[in-house]
């Protein structure tokens, strides 16, 4: 009857891997890369899959912080518009233009008139408008993030 490879004594195993391979741990560091090379191993392979992972660890933490900002960031900002209130607004085209010349400068002022222009109904033009109002008044301090 054949024995398997767990019937053996690991004592014994030990003592033959030991004759086998020898004892690397005294060998210098030229050593080892003489030994090495005598075999004919290519290290490169192994040591670009170490850097690609440890690049990898990094643009991982990298967007975990990115991404731990962004939610503070936007915390902040949702609780900053809960409390942005919006202005009159006028009731109709000529009004709500007037309005914007009054309250924005070049270039805003050309830009917002574009986009305003295009809205389709004075509802649609009243909804743009208000959302261009909560925008500037977020963007005044836009870099605060409460931690």
């Amino acid at each position: 009857m054949t024995k398997g490879f767990e019937d053996f004594n690991n004592d014994l195993c030990d003592k033959l891997f030991d004759f086998i391979y020898p004892d690397e741990s005294n060998l210098s560091d030229k050593e080892v890369d003489a030994e090495i090379q005598r075999l004919g191993i290519d290290v490169r392979p192994a040591w670009d899959k170490i850097q690609m992972a440890l690049h990898h660890h990094k643009e991982t933490e990298n967007a975990r912080t990115k991404l731990k900002y962004a939610t503070k960031k936007r915390r902040s900002i949702l609780a900053k518009l809960k409390n942005v209130q919006s202005p009159y607004l006028p009731r109709n085209r000529e009004e709500i233009l007037k309005f914007i010349q009054k309250r924005f400068m070049q270039p805003e002022q050309a830009i917002y008139c574009r986009k305003l222009e295009t809205a389709a109904s004075d509802e649609d033009l009243k909804s743009i408008l208000e959302d261009i109002l909560r925008l500037d008044e977020l963007s005044k301090d836009s870099d605060d993030v409460k931690t």
